[in-house]
């Protein structure tokens, strides 16, 4: 644990709360240009001595012939727990039903869920992204079945000890990582997005450290896959479940770790006759805790 001075004893345990949650965003370059801001996006920031929650209902939208939901909510809570010792507890929820991409990519109902406690005295919380799921996701109208993995970072590493420093969820990592290109097929721009002579999706600098994954381990279906990733020839790529967790260390008034977690349960890259990027069902929820 990461620590830029020990508190004082007898100093009262504070801690600030953080999530996010989005429906869709998008960023369209042709055939006409239009950018898609966040939608039904909601945000909390707010002190653990109080209780937050917020939710936000979206009706049915539609950009053009591009893309378009029938509904969906979001939704955002805080509070200190009921129960383990009263940790700080944070749950983001981001639910879109009824997703169609220029009629490829179409899902019933898409769920990004995250819910994180803090500790009393600590910096590395519990993470669960149960609920997080795809129903009857299809390409083409053909079903893609995911092997899911929610439990990638496994359990709250004991002691405080950083996720980062922590060998068992580093190796899941790793291992992720090497098996995106361990099927028959991996074409050439994914030999540049992922290359085999780098150690992976985890990086760290003076500024932090960033893990890069993905909630599903493979994506069996009727077009070309690899991992988490579906690449529809002509049409363009989809990216399922990816997960992004980073560490910023305490800066000079504060205590502990600052730990975030995002989740795009579908995140796009398109090229042909539309081309465009963006992101379906996205959640973020972090946290810091000091004293005072």
């Amino acid at each position: 644990m990461a620590l830029a001075h020990m508190p004082v004893a007898g100093t009262k345990r504070i801690h600030t709360y953080h999530g996010e949650a989005s429906l869709f965003e998008m960023n369209v370059l042709t055939p006409f240009e239009e950018k898609v801001s966040p939608q039904a996006k909601l945000e909390l920031y707010g002190s653990g001595e109080r209780s937050h929650y917020h939710f936000e209902p979206a009706g049915p939208y539609r950009l053009r012939g591009i893309a378009s939901y029938e509904s969906g909510y979001t939704q955002v809570a805080g509070n200190r727990s009921l129960k383990h010792e009263g940790r700080f507890s944070t749950l983001t929820t981001s639910v879109i039903e009824g997703l169609n991409i220029l009629d490829i990519l179409t899902a019933d109902r898409v769920v990004a869920q995250i819910s994180t406690a803090h500790p009393i005295d600590g910096a590395v919380p519990e993470v669960s992204f149960l609920g997080s799921r795809f129903e009857n996701l299809r390409i083409a109208g053909h079903e893609v079945k995911c092997e899911t993995n929610l439990n990638i970072l496994g359990p709250r590493p004991v002691e405080d000890q950083c996720y980062f420093k922590n060998q068992t969820v580093m190796d899941r990592i790793e291992e992720q990582y090497g098996k995106l290109s361990a099927g028959d097929y991996f074409p050439d721009w994914a030999t540049e997005r992922y290359p085999r002579d780098q150690p992976g999706w985890v990086t760290s600098n003076g500024a932090g450290d960033v893990a890069k994954c993905s909630l599903v381990n493979r994506a069996h279906c009727d077009q070309t896959s690899f991992g988490h990733v579906i690449d529809v020839p002509h049409f363009g790529k989809f990216f399922l479940a990816e997960l992004q967790v980073t560490r910023r260390p305490p800066g000079p008034d504060e205590f502990y770790d600052a730990y975030n977690f995002h989740v795009t349960m579908i995140r796009m890259e398109l090229g042909c006759s539309t081309t465009a990027n963006g992101g379906a069902s996205s959640a973020e929820s972090n946290g810091q805790g000091g004293h005072n």
